[in-house]
């Protein structure tokens, strides 16, 4: 499922859920993890004796597995960042991070604390960062609707309702529809999200390639039929245009139905089979009323047999929306159809499941690029919710980045996926890269680096693309991914479209806007008070425009006074805690004096640990 304000995507279900932010839960995945492939697992204090010596360049340095002691040459003047990275799939214990700090040739970012031991800063600060999170964590609704379709899958096998091929003799299920017509179709509870029921459709719009309807007893239907068709017409106008400028870089979606098996049998063409053959659906009915639910998409509408499916190409979204706020719908659809499309291209075709966090990668790249046809600006949020996926990086800037990583369990995972996938797409060639990943054949992080050397020509790993990524983070800088306007990346005709709509002919270029994760639009607030071991610019809380999420919606009843500016580093290195998967946590160590050519940097044996699971960079700026 995926969601708007928390988009989640299994390869079943994809929805869009309301509300904003969910933080994460700083006991969530604190116990050991596996120690990363090629380290040794005992560094003990006696082990850790290596003197690391490196030139001060402007390339990431990593730390060996058994520093103690680094020497930076040709430093002066420079300023020192930290990365601390999680390279794995499963959140990291602060028990397994490496502390730092400079012991010479430079001034501390944190010098009042110089004369503690590692032991004792870290007691100091560590319970401060790590008990500092909020803990109402939600249910991740995806996982429940996902044990539904593996459970009505064994049912059907168990019970032999599972056909095997299309019977010789069947006759098309394909029915011509008219404006009017009514149909019954099955539509996901949105209260409860476990469960579908039957409901009756009108159709309001049929066109070559797309219906829209709409719940008979839809109250925001029933009370003006005439502005609800308008919206509705608006809203089907809006995503067929944006379909076919989506499926030129992202590929189709089934032109199969399929059978409820694991061996994904094909029972039949859809465009015989099917009652609304090849043509797109959008359905709409309330979801806000009972539940949390702006859209979404069921992987099992294009099979057969299957609980809940209507056998055929669906979207489903919110009434309320599609006529209060059509900027939301139109972008709501067409994130939830490109999961459809993915999940056609890359577990239909390719035969990959992936990961949650990459399916709502690529559904917030189709936002991103799509931003522009839609008429959505870069600060057009409503009090929930953005309607530019740009709404999500301010709390990406503040802890999501590093804190959660790429979970997969609540609204954070949002913030952090598009954080990374905003970064990806500027970086490696804007709908180039875009392409490239929708449509290989790989999922997660293979997609990734595959699309990323496609596209650029370099062979990276995770752990070097994310320290590139941590070190475009640390200041602000033109043409680093960050601060780069995608719409130079028009490139070649292969990456371009043309669409015809009531202005007449147009060449799509899929401009994705620059990003300045510095400026005030991305500001945040300061909720778990990190402010004594942060090195953030501040400003005034008024100075935030009025555009910004935490601003509109979070902090209308008890404003604080101070917000901040860009990526949150810590200062000095001697802040432990936790690190979501895939996450990095960022420290200014210090400054490098004008007249000494090095700087030593001290690192510590994790405290009560065998061994540490961090990656560390060194970056000299």
């Amino acid at each position: 499922m995926n969601f708007k304000a928390r988009k989640l995507i299994a390869p079943i279900f994809a929805l869009l859920l309301a509300g904003y932010l969910a933080s994460c839960d700083a006991s969530s995945g604190s116990g050991l993890i596996p120690i990363i492939s090629g380290q040794n697992p005992d560094h003990s204090a006696s082990g850790m004796t290596q003197t690391q010596t490196e030139a001060a360049t402007s390339q990431p340095i990593t730390v060996a597995a058994t520093t103690k002691t680094l020497v930076l040459t040709g430093a002066a003047g420079k300023t020192i960042y930290m990365a601390r990275s999680n390279i794995s799939d499963t959140a990291m214990n602060s028990l397994y991070s490496r502390l730092a700090r400079i012991t010479s040739g430079g001034v501390p970012a944190n010098a009042k604390k110089s004369a503690l031991s590692f032991q004792e800063e870290e007691k100091e600060i560590e319970a401060a960062i790590v008990s500092g999170f909020e803990t109402d964590l939600e249910n991740d609704p995806h996982a429940k609707i996902w044990k539904l379709s593996m459970d009505n899958v064994k049912k059907a096998k168990a019970q032999g309702l599972i056909s095997k091929s299309l019977a010789p003799g069947v006759q098309a299920a394909v029915k011509n529809y008219t404006v009017g017509n009514t149909e019954t179709f099955y539509a996901l509870n949105p209260k409860t999200l476990s469960n579908f029921t039957q409901r009756t459709f009108k159709l309001l719009v049929s066109e070559a390639n797309y219906n829209v309807w709409v719940d008979v007893d839809d109250q925001y239907y029933t009370q003006g039929t005439a502005a609800f068709t308008t919206a509705a017409q608006n809203l089907g106008t809006s995503f067929i245009n944006g379909y076919n400028l989506v499926s030129h870089l992202y590929g189709q979606p089934a032109e199969k139905l399929y059978n409820n098996d694991p061996e994904n049998s094909v029972y039949g063409p859809m465009e015989t089979v099917s009652k609304t053959g090849l043509k797109i659906n959008i359905m709409l009915y309330d979801m806000l009323t009972d539940g949390k639910v702006y859209g979404f998409v069921y992987h099992g509408d294009i099979r057969h047999n299957t609980t809940g499916s209507n056998e055929g190409r669906f979207v489903y979204i919110d009434s309320k929306t599609t006529l209060e706020n059509p900027l939301e719908a139109f972008s709501t659809a067409q994130h939830e159809f490109s999961h459809t499309i993915s999940y056609n291209q890359k577990t239909m075709i390719h035969k990959k499941e992936w990961t949650y966090w990459y399916g709502e990668l690529l559904a917030m790249m189709c936002e991103d690029m799509m931003q522009a046809y839609f008429g959505i600006s870069d600060s057009d949020v409503n009090d929930k919710l953005g309607n530019t996926p740009k709404a999500r990086l301010p709390p990406a800037n503040y802890n999501y980045e590093w804190g959660c990583g790429l979970t997969g369990q609540t609204s954070a995972t949002y913030a952090a996926t598009f954080h990374l996938g905003a970064w990806l797409v500027r970086k490696f060639g804007g709908p180039k890269f875009i392409k490239e990943i929708a449509t290989n054949a790989y999922v997660d992080f293979d997609s990734i680096l595959a699309a990323v050397k496609a596209a650029s020509g370099n062979d990276y790993t995770i752990t070097s693309l994310l320290q590139e990524k941590a070190g475009d983070l640390m200041v602000s800088q033109n043409n680093a991914g960050f601060n780069q306007d995608g719409a130079t990346y028009s490139g070649e005709a292969a990456y371009k479209c043309s669409y015809t709509d009531a202005g007449g002919e147009h060449t799509y270029l899929y401009p994705v806007t620059a990003i300045n994760l510095w400026a005030p639009f991305y500001g945040w607030c300061d909720q778990s008070k990190y402010a004594e071991n942060i090195t953030n610019t501040h400003i005034s809380f008024s100075q935030l425009p009025g555009a910004n999420l935490y601003k509109k919606a979070d902090w209308k009843e008890n404003p604080p006074t101070t917000a901040y500016l860009g990526p949150l580093k810590f200062k000095g290195g001697s802040v432990a805690a936790q690190i979501g998967p895939y996450g990095s946590m960022l420290f200014k160590l210090g400054t490098v004096t004008s007249n000494s050519d090095s700087v030593t940097i001290e690192f510590s044996v994790p405290s009560g640990s065998a061994g540490f699971s961090d990656t560390i960079t060194i970056y000299a700026k």
